[in-house]
């Protein structure tokens, strides 16, 4: 018996996915015959062959019977998933086989050369990028760490099975790799899936240490050797040094928008944890590079540098240690690294700083090299100090404009200023940007030192402060950046900049970057003359000169779909990315672009190398940061390989993407822009008759996913709405949930919804034709699109849309002929017979699970209306934990949340 009702070989996967999956379920269904009652696996067969849930679990169900059910699915998709990991590292490692894996590094480099690169340019090349991955903390990862860790031991184990054991592992009799796995399934069973309480600011600071220690530390000089490994094969004889050209920010406790646990104090914290993991992870690889660096001087000659340090080293040492290492000069000096490296970490006064350790091993490094020896473990120790330092990574700042007004008006009030029409609210945007300047370039502060304001202005003025102390304490890069979300106009940034300089910040040699975000679509539209109108303002052009001439501008991916839908918020979104990049041309200022990036399509996701070679012609210049959030750092970052695989093809894209930067010839864009905004136009006014215009649309969103219990998952310390607003409109929820919802009833219509009325009122199927031949922007957008019209199920989402009765089903209706009318268009516009020809594994995947996920649906459906009954008589009697359990099992089925 198995949880499993059908064969995986028989919807197309492949023969070692198809076994890991049947043995994952075998192993599975093993388990739940231990530790569950009759009761319960009966009804659990019941359920996966397709009965009616309400005649297998009759009238008064026990809810924890709902909930080990629910659990049951949770786990198998789990493990289907890990499988799934698997087999995603088991065909890259076949790629490597006949030449260089497509999108590697390697290919990249080998590209360029094929182009006629030089040597000399490509080192140009390489010192102008710039990858900047950055952590978020947002709220959609809904699996805890621990059950992290076990589903990783359990894919270990398939490994095992295979006959890829390690030296350290036991000689097995031959099936101890299914011991283990069961194990661990019934520890996993006896683990809460569902936290009970919710995650602190603490906590998610911890969980993205988690992931920079184990993946991102090791991946990172992966990549550094894989550069270093195809310049040389393909430019013999030239010798290359490498920069950090890709390292890590974080959001994680210095995002405070509609935050407030994310105090001043937090981010303190924040910053000592990151100095720890740093250090931590610098003495780890120290201690195994000495490991390694045991040549003896009766051996080999060292250089006078070499000498110099290990005499040093020695004269600190004791006695015992003098004797043991004496003949050993580079165990010596690396003693001495491991020594001040522990100083460091134990928060004794110490001076010394990364420069110094980076030195050092730069010392070692040409005395090793003088004899033809290549240290790998030195090199990834080297890597890992120029990229992490001291610091781990910078931690980001980033606050709400409607903040910074407040806080301007509250402290202009106190000293008896106010802008040249009164109010500083109250003005308009030239007299607010007079005021500012004004006190920007008056040397004297606002208020006194001693001040006390409002708790707002207060824990403004202290993150300011905390961000001063961390520049002396920790250096320059400890936070480097404070963003400003709903940036409109110059005044946003100039208030900032004002609060700065109130805590003590210099105007004219500034030491962080303000940089706007701009979020909706109408920001998006007018953010080409908003930049253009910063960067003409002569105090925030002092500030850009001062810091490099160097400007970043953010875009949000998130709020301009839930604004204006999928096809309007990607046009405006590329359309963005040329007008900024215009402004910067205008005003010789260089532009890096943060691409505030979610998980789901919905939200700007998708395959990230992709994005990066659809940018506009021109509008690239090699530097670039984008957020990696919830669910998506897990997949990435969970297993090495994997990341690996990630980090090497954005890093092919930027190579490749750059070097075709200056290249001239015919912008596709230019060419297709009339039909891509007509598109654009139509596609934004059928998701917004939808979503805003209709007056009872709250009404049937509300009940019809599952958006109230997504709102108590303890998943995350941002609350799901807006504060003050609570969960009663489309404007008060934050579009990671309103995707999550979506996802969770199976509509996903945040990825696809008015392409199908777009491409009709259009009525030239040949121009889109050319547009997905031609343009890779277009291109992209229409095959993600596909992905999340595979990814619907408008069979499910109808017993959703049941639950607010007729308007559910009027409602269902528009969305299923839009469904319909979309994929006809794509299928036109691909000239394919079927949606996600050209991707036919992740088509088999979705069709795969799709049998298994139907059964989960309709439990949630139940428990819908469950819940719902219970929490209007205020007496939810345990049906919490279910309904929130069926959410943790559909984010696992769908592999993906918000």
């Amino acid at each position: 018996m198995a949880f499993l009702t059908h064969d995986p070989s028989t919807f197309g996967l492949s023969a070692s996915l198809s076994e890991d999956i049947r043995l994952l379920d075998d192993a599975l269904w093993t388990v739940l015959m231990s530790v569950c009652d009759s009761t319960t696996t009966n009804a659990i067969v019941r359920i996966a062959k397709g009965e009616l849930i309400p005649d297998v679990l009759g009238k008064n169900p026990r809810p924890e019977l709902v909930e080990n059910i629910a659990r049951a699915f949770t786990l198998y998709f789990q493990l289907v998933n890990a499988a799934e990991q698997r087999e995603i590292v088991r065909v890259n490692r076949s790629r490597n086989r006949g030449g260089a894996r497509r999108e590697s590094v390697a290919d990249a480099i080998g590209t360029l050369k094929a182009s006629g690169m030089t040597a000399r340019r490509v080192k140009d090349l390489i010192n102008e990028i710039e990858i900047t991955p950055t952590l978020t903390a947002h709220p959609t990862e809904a699996r805890r760490r621990a059950v992290l860790d076990k589903l990783l031991f359990i894919t270990k184990q398939l490994d095992s099975r295979a006959g890829i054991q390690t030296l350290t592992e036991p000689l097995d009799s031959g099936d101890g790799w299914r011991r283990r796995i069961e194990s661990t399934l019934v520890e996993i069973w006896e683990t809460d899936e569902i936290r009970h309480s919710k995650l602190t600011v603490s906590d998610e600071v911890r969980n993205a240490l988690y992931f920079v220690d184990r993946t991102i530390s090791d991946v990172v000089p992966w990549l550094h050797a894989d550069l270093k490994r195809a310049l040389e094969e393909n430019y013999p004889g030239e010798s290359f040094e490498l920069p950090a050209f890709l390292s890590y920010r974080s959001w994680v406790g210095g995002d405070r928008d509609g935050n407030p646990l994310v105090t001043a104090e937090l981010t303190w914290e924040t910053l000592l944890a990151h100095r720890r993991l740093a250090l931590q992870i610098l003495l780890t690889k120290t201690e195994t590079v000495r490991r390694s660096l045991t040549m003896s001087i009766h051996r080999v000659q060292v250089s006078e540098q070499v000498k110099e340090l290990a005499d040093a080293a020695l004269g600190v040492m004791p006695e015992a240690m003098r004797v043991r290492y004496a003949s050993e000069p580079y165990v010596c000096v690396l003693l001495q690294v491991e020594r001040r490296l522990k100083e460091a970490l134990a928060g004794t006064e110490n001076p010394w700083i990364c420069e110094a350790l980076i030195d050092v091993l730069d010392v070692l490094r040409r005395c090793l090299t003088s004899h033809g020896i290549r240290s790998e473990v030195l090199e990834s120790l080297r890597c890992v100090a120029i990229t992490f330092g001291f610091h781990l990574m910078p931690v980001d700042i980033r606050q709400h404009s409607d903040v910074h007004a407040r806080c301007i008006d509250e402290l202009l009030t106190a000293a008896g200023v106010q802008a040249d029409s009164g109010s500083y609210l109250d003005a308009d945007e030239a007299a607010k940007i007079c005021a500012l300047v004004r006190e920007l370039r008056n040397p004297r502060p606002l208020v006194s030192e001693d001040w006390k304001g409002s708790a707002e202005t207060n824990q403004a003025l202290d993150v300011l402060k905390t961000v001063r102390r961390a520049q002396a304490t920790f250096g320059a890069k400890a936070i480097q950046t404070y963003v400003v979300s709903m940036s409109h106009g110059v005044s946003d940034l100039l208030e900032v900049m004002l609060l700065a300089k109130e805590v003590g910040f210099s105007v004219d040699t500034p030491s962080i970057d303000f940089v706007p975000l701009f979020e909706t679509i109408t920001d998006l539209q007018s953010c080409g003359d908003v930049l253009h109108s910063i960067l003409s303002e002569p105090t925030f052009r002092r500030h850009v000169d001062a810091r490099g001439g160097l400007q970043e501008v953010m875009l949000g991916y998130s709020d301009s779909s839930k604004d204006g839908g999928f096809l309007a918020a990607n046009w405006e979104l590329q359309s963005a990315l040329s007008r900024i990049a215009e402004v910067g041309k205008r005003h010789s200022v260089k532009i890096r672009v943060f691409h505030g990036r979610g998980g789901t399509v919905g939200r700007g996701g998708g395959r990230a190398n992709r994005a990066i070679m659809s940018q506009p012609k021109g509008s690239f210049g090699g530097k670039i940061r984008f957020t990696e959030q919830g669910e998506v750092i897990s997949f990435r970052y969970g297993i090495p390989p994997i990341a690996h695989r990630h980090l090497e093809q954005i890093v092919n894209a930027v190579l490749v993407a750059s070097a075709e930067a200056g290249n001239k010839g015919p912008d596709p864009q230019e060419r297709f822009a009339a039909p891509m905004t007509k598109l654009a136009e139509v596609s934004r006014r059928k998701y917004r008759s939808l979503v805003y215009e209709r007056p009872d649309f709250w009404e049937f969103y509300s009940r019809s996913t599952p958006i109230e219990p997504i709102s108590l998952l303890p998943i995350a310390s941002r609350p799901v709405f807006r504060p003050t607003d609570g969960l009663r409109s489309i404007e008060s929820l934050r579009a990671i949930p309103w995707n999550f919802a979506w996802v969770q009833s199976r509509y996903v219509v945040v990825g696809w919804y008015g392409i199908g009325s777009a491409v009709e009122a259009l009525d030239d199927i040949a121009i889109c034709q050319k547009m997905y031949a031609e343009w890779p922007f277009f291109t992209t957008v229409i095959d993600n699109a596909q992905l999340e019209l595979t990814r619907a199920h408008l069979r499910t989402a109808e017993h959703y849309a049941k639950l607010s009765g007729s308007l559910g089903l009027e409602i269902h209706k528009d969305i299923s002929e839009e469904h319909a009318r979309s994929v006809r268009a794509v299928l036109a516009i691909t000239q394919s017979d079927q949606l996600m020809a050209h991707a036919e594994v992740v088509r088999k995947t979705v069709e795969f699970r799709n049998p298994t996920v139907w059964p989960l649906s309709m439990l949630q459906v139940y428990l819908a209306d469950v819940y719902r009954a219970n929490a209007e008589a205020e007496d939810l009697n345990g049906w919490r934990i279910p309904i929130l359990q069926t959410i943790a099992g559909l984010a696992a089925a769908m592999q993906s949340t918000g």
